[in-house]
């Protein structure tokens, strides 16, 4: 897949004749609801022979995930193209028309154009779905205006994605975007603690623009660079026990033993076990893990 950070970035690179079947949205989640949309653009791609671009605004907000992590299900997926498009201010002051023309006809080349029903574009946020569809056939591109997906009655939303991961309810994370909710990183040397009381951990330093989990304690599954999957624990919070100064991610592996300091592994908390608690020893926190553990033992993913 080939990801542009720009328009003028694909411009510069761009094939200046080949159409494209193009999906348009935020994508800053990539919950089922996106997905649904994504599919549609890969196989109107596929069925026209044209290429497939995933057109995603960039706006300042809490990531879902990272853009590595949205790259990377998107290439696996099939996209050919991702442009990351800054939300700047000509970008803001283009009327929906404008938008139409420079954008989709004159710089993409639509052929299909793809976007959710509460989708909204141009100055003010003036254009919607419907311009879109009444617009294609003077721009010679179809419109396919895409109905949410919903999950318990409910709209499948970025927003309801945050909520429940502030909640730290994972099953409803997991069933909102079709997948377990994964956080990548390199394992780093932290203070030794759990070592101490003869229980190490591996600590995680998430990225800078992905959300996470509230603070708690959770069962986790634990990828590993060969691709093998642990069970354990993992602390998302400021270890208020051994007061901690910064949220850290800190899991603990059941049933392994290795270093895995500076390899890149994943971490999936898959269920809400319990709040941060303040023990006043580290004795009474070894304790409490060793419960823990047979809690996440018990619990079938």
């Amino acid at each position: 897949m080939r990801i542009y950070h720009s328009l003028e970035e694909y411009v510069a690179d761009r094939d200046p004749v080949k159409k494209s079947c193009v999906a348009l949205g935020k994508f800053d989640g990539l919950h089922r609801g996106h997905l649904k949309l994504i599919r549609r653009v890969l196989d109107a791609a596929a069925s026209e022979d044209t290429q497939s671009v995933l057109f995603a605004i960039e706006v300042n907000s809490d990531g879902i995930l990272s853009h590595e992590e949205r790259a990377r299900i998107l290439d696996d997926l099939g996209m050919d193209v991702l442009i990351e498009c800054p939300f700047s201010r000509s970008f803001m002051e283009m009327t929906p028309e404008q938008f139409i023309e420079t954008i989709l006809s004159d710089t993409l080349h639509a052929s299909y154009v793809a976007a959710g029903t509460d989708y909204r574009f141009g100055h003010n946020r003036s254009g919607d779905a419907l311009v879109l569809q009444y617009s294609g056939p003077s721009f010679g591109y179809s419109t396919d205006i895409v109905e949410k997906e919903t999950y318990l009655s409910e709209e499948i939303s970025s927003s309801r994605v945050r909520d429940a991961l502030s909640a730290g309810d994972m099953e409803l994370v997991r069933a909102l975007l079709g997948r377990e909710y994964r956080i990548s990183g390199i394992v780093q040397h932290g203070r030794h603690i759990g070592t101490s009381i003869g229980m190490p951990t591996v600590n995680l330093t998430p990225p800078e623009d992905k959300i996470l989990p509230g603070d708690g304690v959770y069962v986790s599954m634990t990828e590993l660079p060969d691709g093998t999957r642990f069970k354990g624990l993992t602390n998302i919070g400021f270890r208020p026990t051994v007061r901690g100064t910064h949220r850290t991610i800190e899991t603990t592996l059941l049933d392994y033993s290795g270093n895995l300091y500076g390899s890149g592994i994943t971490v999936s908390p898959v269920h809400f076990l319990r709040n941060e608690i303040r023990f006043d020893s580290l004795e009474e926190l070894k304790a409490q893990i060793e419960k823990d553990k047979v809690s996440a033992l018990s619990f079938t993913t």
